[in-house]
């Protein structure tokens, strides 16, 4: 395996020939903004929309805004043409979809004049809200897996911020702190609800930590100073940094599914951030390679890093990566070829957050009036 070694792959190969995988690209030739996005449109009376999650069916799922201070947000779920459906929210007038599985049913929260309440929304739309114990409040829903397990946060009775499991039977579960700690969050699950990963701090440094099979929570970096995780992929594979020692460099690295550590190729004494970790373990994110300038980045599955002349975001199980150059989202193909797409009819921007095996890019693009619309694109 080739390892310490920065490849500086600027993408800049031939587009025309990417081009041909768009059913609504115009002719043979490339042109500035080769396909419009599909908009994905707040519902009636809203002004914004953002999408947060899609799945590999094209469903997608966000937030419908109104207004701006305060901004009232409303849970909404797009189908692959780019209809919109508002997702109930009983009891309350806002709320977000934040996650979604492959079965379309979608997580997230809905939001009283007193409190956030998790709530899960089937295939239908049908709401269910979770029954929170005695003095537990302020809960969300982050993640779901295919199974309908959803984790999240909530407050303690004492105002502490601990993570939690959601069952499909309504059992719910505080997974704790690891011992003498006690804040904690969940950052995702697997997609067979297994392995849930989290984020356990105390106030002198944080643990990346996970719960494999409901069972008890474990540091899984229990010899280094201090560990973090940001991003997890639907297999378990988790994403983060790790310091060896008190003061020292803090590294990039990933967990694989059996929680054993994968050092990830970082050149550089300066800060490193991840954005996803894809499918078969490619991993976005950005930092200062080469300073003054941050970079965006790639690693390979191996750990080997590029940087991409561009922001990059999400990334496929064959290294395809998204995100937006020059103002457009973009697509960097693991071939070497590029594609810029369009914008919204009187917008200035796009940029691409999310690319799904299936061919499905989702993102955002602004409107006339600064406005900002989940958008998307299909590759194939």
């Amino acid at each position: 395996m080739a390892r310490n070694r920065v490849s500086r792959r600027r993408r800049a190969g031939a587009v025309a020939a990417a081009l041909l995988v768009f059913a609504a690209a115009t002719t043979g030739t490339a042109q500035a903004d080769p396909a419009a996005p599909t908009d994905l449109a707040p519902l009636p009376g809203d002004d914004q929309s953002m999408a947060l999650a899609v799945n590999e069916s094209g469903v997608v799922v966000g937030t419908s805004s109104a207004g701006r201070d305060p901004r009232l947000d409303h849970p909404v779920r797009w189908d692959p043409a780019g209809h919109a459906t508002a997702l109930p929210t009983p009891g309350a007038a806002q709320g977000q979809a934040r996650a979604v599985n492959s079965h379309g049913v979608a997580a997230g929260y809905v939001l009283t004049p007193t409190a956030a309440i998790p709530a899960r929304w089937d295939a239908a739309g049908q709401p269910t809200l979770m029954e929170l114990p005695p003095g537990y409040h302020n809960a969300m829903g982050e993640a779901i897996s295919d199974t309908g397990v959803v984790v999240g946060e909530w407050l303690t009775p004492d105002d502490l911020e601990h993570p939690f499991r959601w069952d499909p039977d309504g059992r719910v579960t505080d997974l704790g702190t690891l011992p003498g700690d006690t804040w904690c969050i969940a950052t995702g699950i697997s997609a067979d609800g297994t392995i849930v990963s989290g984020l356990d701090t105390n106030p002198v440094k944080a643990h990346s930590v996970r719960w494999v099979n409901g069972g008890p929570i474990t540091d899984l970096a229990p010899t280094a100073w201090a560990s973090a995780n940001n991003v997890m992929n639907r297999d378990g594979t988790i994403g983060g940094h790790l310091t060896d020692v008190e003061h020292g460099t803090s590294a990039p690295v990933t967990w694989d599914r059996n929680g054993v550590l994968h050092r990830l190729d970082w050149p550089s004494p300066h800060p490193s951030w991840l954005d996803q970790v894809g499918p078969t373990g490619y991993v976005t994110g950005s930092g200062y390679l080469y300073p003054p300038d941050r970079d965006s980045v790639l690693w390979d599955p191996d750990g080997n890093v590029d940087v991409i002349d561009g922001d990059i975001a999400g990334v496929d199980s064959n290294g395809n990566a998204v995100g937006a150059s020059q103002n457009r989202a973009t697509v960097w193909y693991e071939n070497g070829n590029i594609v810029r797409f369009g914008i919204l009819p009187g917008g200035s921007y796009s940029k691409a957050e999310w690319i799904t095996d299936s061919g499905y890019v989702v993102g955002s693009a602004n409107t006339t009036g600064y406005k900002t619309h989940a958008v998307a694109w299909k590759l194939r």
